[in-house]
């Protein structure tokens, strides 16, 4: 019997530590991913300090390091204008490029109609929906009776209660990448998207994906060393294959030289990645110009 009861005592403790095991494994593992991924934030955030020096260009060596194997962070600085700025969508220009743009993703007309005017309508003064829009009365039947504000968006979640934009996101998933509500408002050129370009030009597709080519260089890639700088609009016209009339008909919302930058570090440790992003305004301060950050956020 005494024996019978140590054996038993025996299995009981192989049983306890057994457990002992496997739920400190799983602590430690769950430890070593947390210090992973803080380790890929830290690493983000040297990116952006580095990029934020007045001293550095997009496409500079110090912006892509490897500090060890599988440790250190890339850098890209593009122009946040390169994306579509949602809240200048009152004027009758940008929401024709922006149905455009819809329908260039996949959208039908009509659908795609109806979205831009219910942003339009999000962003008015005015009580008075759009012939496509919709305004108090649409959002109240459907249980939303405090929209549309009726004023700027000021974060892109916002964006997603406008009428339509559950189709968008059916055709385009990732169309928080190609919105922005913290531009200087003006189309940037050396940034924006073939869509982008296409639809607010009226550009073939041949043309605006020419155009994309050439100003990302040899490599193909945005945000590289090689990148090209366009800095005078008649050569943006004769890549396009656009006129001068029909560049009088959009150039009040295009610039070559977009003022807030967008600056994304991806830290990475082993297989996790993290990362930062900093959206900073062009300012000259004495003879130099410096990056002042507006916002940042993780992704």
């Amino acid at each position: 019997m005494a024996l019978l009861l140590a054996l038993i005592a025996v299995m009981a403790l192989s049983l306890i530590a057994a457990g002992l095991y496997e739920s400190s494994q799983a602590s430690w593992e769950e430890n070593t991913l947390s210090r992973a991924r803080y380790q890929a934030g830290i690493l983000a955030e040297s990116g952006l300090s580095i990029a934020l020096h007045p001293d550095i260009e997009p496409g500079d060596v110090a912006l892509r390091h490897e500090l060890a194997p599988g440790r250190g962070w890339e850098v890209r600085i593009t122009s946040e204008g390169g994306r579509f700025p949602v809240n200048s969508m009152g004027e009758e220009r940008l929401r024709l490029a922006a149905v455009e743009m819809f329908v260039l993703w996949g959208l039908d007309a009509a659908t795609a109609s109806r979205v831009a005017d219910s942003i339009a309508d999000w962003i008015d003064s005015n009580s008075d929906p759009l012939p496509n829009g919709a305004e108090n009365t649409f959002y109240a039947g459907v249980d939303y009776p405090q929209f549309p504000p009726n004023a700027d968006i000021a974060s892109l979640e916002e964006l997603a209660f406008v009428s339509g934009m559950d189709q968008v996101e059916k055709v385009q998933p990732f169309w928080r990448d190609h919105f922005t509500v913290r531009s200087d408002a003006l189309i940037d050129f050396n940034a924006a998207s073939q869509p982008l370009i296409q639809a607010l030009t009226g550009a073939t597709a041949d043309a605006a994906a020419n155009f994309v080519a050439v100003r990302n260089g040899d490599d193909g890639i945005e945000g590289t060393v090689d990148d090209y700088t366009f800095d005078d609009s008649g050569e943006v016209q004769s890549l396009l294959g656009i006129s001068d009339g029909e560049w009088s008909e959009f150039s009040e919302f295009v610039t070559l030289a977009g003022t807030v930058k967008r600056i994304e570090s991806i830290g990475k440790v082993g297989d996790f990645t993290e990362t930062r992003v900093i959206l900073a305004e062009e300012v000259t301060e004495g003879r130099n110009t410096i990056l002042r950050p507006l916002t940042r956020f993780r992704e």
